[in-house]
């Protein structure tokens, strides 16, 4: 029986930059592998698109850049590649996450773009192709502080589920998700999971690499064979009692990933960031 690390809810980088610079994708990539094959297990991370911006995809392009050393499988490159490196092989999965009208929610093994926004409309779309969906930190609550920016960005959507809402489409849902930004609200989270007999999973939403695998979960069996086959697998082993491994941020990190989002939405907006 084996068994795998799981942390599908990971952004790591879209490579936005200052306009007169350049990344250096080649390190960057190197970096990240580093950090993962010195870790023990078999690791299976999720490379989060924000509303379909590519992130997995220029992930999967960086890895031209790599040497031979590493062995690249991109049969199923639209679902996941793995690269491997002395008999150790890590999976790169690509993951979802939307912004719908009613919070965000984690999708993996949808194929193609998701267009629709509305909760409702996004959940059926998923569940058509059979897809692993997680509610990403649901039930949070955030401050004035919050609805301030959010105004001053031009956007007022929250970005967490509500009770009402997750009752309502329980059926479409795999799991709940406890993030490491929140972790005020695992209790609650918990007994309401508890209450209604779903899934829990915890996960890093890291933004930043010394965030990889802050919180994963173990899950068994998982099959890469083929796509139809790892959602499948996805999906059975999230039915089980998953032994988690939730660890907060501290809380200074919540801040830092808020700056970097106003950094980048104001960047873009006087033309001194790009992709």
């Amino acid at each position: 029986m084996k068994t795998f690390k799981v942390s599908l809810h990971s952004h790591i980088t879209n490579f936005v930059h200052f306009t007169l610079t350049k990344p250096n994708k080649k390190e960057y990539l190197e970096k990240l592998l580093r950090i993962l094959f010195k870790k023990h297990g078999n690791l299976v991370l999720g490379i989060t698109n924000f509303n379909d911006d590519k992130r997995y995809h220029k992930v999967l392009e960086a890895t031209k850049f790599l040497s031979e050393k590493y062995m690249i499988n991109k049969k199923y490159k639209n679902y996941f590649f793995s690269i491997e490196l002395n008999n150790k092989k890590i999976y790169f999965v690509k993951t979802d996450e939307i912004e719908t009208d009613n919070g965000h929610i984690l999708i993996i093994g949808f194929n193609g773009k998701i267009r629709k926004r509305k909760l409702e409309n996004v959940l059926k779309e998923a569940h058509k192709q059979k897809c692993v969906i997680i509610a990403n930190h649901p039930l949070h609550s955030f401050g004035v502080s919050y609805f301030l920016i959010r105004k001053f960005l031009g956007k007022l959507k929250t970005i967490s589920i509500t009770k009402n809402e997750l009752e309502k489409n329980k059926k479409y849902f795999d799991a709940l998700e406890l993030s490491s930004y929140f972790p005020e609200d695992w209790k609650k989270i918990e007994a309401f999971a508890r209450k209604k007999n779903l899934n829990l999973v915890s996960d890093s939403d890291s933004h930043f690499l010394d965030e990889v695998f802050t919180s994963w979960y173990e899950a068994k069996n998982l099959n890469f064979e083929t796509p139809q086959s790892f959602k499948k697998s996805l999906k059975k082993a999230l039915r089980k009692d998953l032994y988690l491994h939730a660890r907060k941020y501290s809380y200074f990190a919540r801040y830092k990933h808020s700056f970097e989002v106003l950094l980048e939405k104001i960047g873009r907006k006087f033309g001194l960031i790009k992709i």
